[in-house]
């Protein structure tokens, strides 16, 4: 869908350390919901999502968009991106990213126009997951954008691993 292979190389661990978390295939949860309404708040941008991402399944908690569940399928290429590199990134205008231009949310209806990511990385180093921001407008980000993402992207790890010792308590 992007022109490059977004499978992590330890893509099998990278698996199995998420799924000991049991976030994909569950119910939306209302924590990720509100952090990702958060995220879209204090970035001042219409979509900010919170994405689990295993082979073949994205798990999402997003604030009210316009994106349809089906757009929200194509931006697993995307979200892959912070997974595969294990850092932050922008693209303040995705339309001059030749490898991007052929997904459906950039050459489609939406028309979107910029992407930010920062990877969820669990305290095992796998990185899991992104928070994103998208937009249909072209828009500076800086090292404060940046830096507000990869604080939620924490934030989301600290959940994660609540989730954990709940599930080692029952």
């Amino acid at each position: 869908m992007i022109g490059m292979d977004i499978i992590a190389p330890d893509e099998k661990e990278r698996i199995e350390n998420l799924n000991k978390y049991k976030i994909i295939y569950t119910k939306s949860e209302p924590v990720f919901d509100q952090l990702a309404a958060i995220t879209a708040t204090m970035l001042n941008t219409p979509v900010a999502m919170i994405n689990f991402i295993d082979r073949n399944t994205v798990w999402t908690g997003r604030t009210e968009n316009k994106i349809n569940s089906e757009g929200a399928f194509d931006c697993i290429s995307l979200c892959s991106l912070a997974v595969l590199k294990g850092s932050e990134h922008a693209f303040q205008n995705v339309t001059k990213e030749l490898f991007l231009i052929s997904n459906p949310l950039i050459a489609g209806e939406y028309g979107l126009k910029f992407y930010a990511a920062a990877p969820i990385t669990t305290d095992d180093g796998f990185h899991v997951g992104s928070v994103c921001i998208v937009d249909k407008q072209h828009r500076s980000f800086g090292e404060v954008e940046q830096k507000k993402l990869e604080w939620v992207a924490s934030m989301v790890r600290l959940e994660m691993n609540k989730r954990i010792a709940l599930n080692a308590c029952a």
